[in-house]
């Protein structure tokens, strides 16, 4: 049976892991799957081979700060590569350190498949030379990425966002309400990350605009959705004792976006589900002032919600670095245009259905099988 080598942490990578390897057995496609994957892929059955938490640190300065343990996780992938030599690695994002993965597996004859392209279209463009040296196929999320990576010779597939899927399947708000036991007043969401380094930057902020936006309505309910369950003791240490005035729920992001009137949340992969499911919401995007200030020199888009780059516009507020104060946040919430906001995030589904099944299925056998 063929192998292949899995790169895929954070939650949303994960998603996507999954999405592949049940396409993969819908397909018929037998694949032994071993890799550095969260606990949704190896619940679903693939044996991980080391610790990759690391990988969910972000920024220059913080990547500097954990050097070291990045450092001996490549190691580990290294070595795995030459001893076993799988037929193909997928790797999943996280662009800094997968692609120094792709060098290796490259150099060593194992085919490469990359999903989530670099966000060269940002910043870094100098990057596509290395991705066409470096891997043989690529799939993306964003229809507008494709013409890049076609022009510099790199083939690429556009997978269906798996986030269509998720927010389809979605409770209604009712539904979402009974599901995680709220009471049937107006909510306030609060999504502040995945990460460590999101949780440490957003949750005093959020839970501060939250507490300013009780004593101004004081009917409704503040619930934070955390990503995973050892994020819990960071979220209320760092939210203090305003957190006994918040209400949590794990693992359950849509069924509170679902369930919310309104919404704070961290920028990333989660304002876009937020926009798919057509929630009125404020993105706070906060960094250690030193990377921020490199990325801010170097970064070329005029927006940075996932939803107002795909539609060339701000429909959500967005609220940076020293921007992020609870008189700030909680002004930003009071004057959301409602209406307006539902109706300018409409085409977004429409923008994300990606490629066919037979196009998607072809390339997966083309690398993880060697099938032309």
């Amino acid at each position: 049976m063929n192998r292949t080598f899995l790169i895929a942490i954070e939650r949303s990578g994960e998603s996507l892991g999954l999405d592949l390897l049940t396409r993969c057995r819908a397909a018929g496609i037998e694949v032994q799957w071993e890799g550095v994957v969260g606990s949704r892929l190896q619940a679903a059955g693939v044996r991980n081979i080391a610790d990759g938490e690391v990988l969910g640190v972000m920024g220059l300065v913080e990547v500097l700060r954990h050097y070291g343990s990045l450092r001996r996780l490549f190691r580990q992938v290294r070595d795995y590569l030459q001893r076993e030599r799988p037929d193909a690695v997928l790797l999943i994002d996280h662009p800094a350190f997968n692609l120094r993965v792709a060098r290796e597996a490259k150099r060593l004859g194992i085919r490469v498949l990359y999903v989530v392209g670099p966000q060269i279209w940002a910043w870094r463009q100098g990057r596509i030379r290395q991705i066409r040296e470096r891997i043989d196929e690529i799939f993306l999320l964003f229809p507008f990425e494709r013409p890049l990576y076609e022009q510099a010779g790199v083939s690429a597939q556009l997978l269906p966002h798996p986030l269509l899927a998720q927010t389809a399947a979605a409770p209604s708000k009712e539904e979402a309400r009974r599901k995680l036991c709220l009471q049937n007043a107006p909510i306030l969401a609060l999504l502040p990350g995945s990460r460590r380094s999101e949780l440490q930057r957003l949750a005093a902020p959020m839970a501060q605009a939250a507490q300013l936006w009780l004593q101004a309505h004081p009917e409704w309910q503040i619930v934070v959705a955390l990503a995973r369950e050892e994020l819990r003791p960071l979220w209320r240490e760092r939210a203090g004792p305003l957190a006994g005035q918040i209400q949590e729920v794990c693992g359950q992001s849509t069924e509170l976006l679902a369930a919310a009137d309104r919404v704070l949340v961290a920028s990333g992969t989660a304002t876009l589900e937020t926009a798919l499911l057509g929630r009125p919401a404020v993105v706070l995007y906060a960094m250690q002032p030193l990377t921020f200030a490199v990325a801010k020199r170097l970064v070329r888009v005029p927006h940075i919600a996932l939803p107002n780059i795909l539609l060339q516009r701000k429909v959500y507020p967005e609220l940076l670095q020293s921007e992020i104060t609870p008189e700030r946040v909680v002004k930003e919430l009071e004057n959301l245009p409602i209406a307006e906001q539902e109706q300018a995030l409409k085409p977004l589904r429409g923008l994300l259905q990606g490629d066919d099944s037979d196009s998607i299925v072809a390339a997966l056998r083309r690398i993880l099988l060697g099938q032309e």
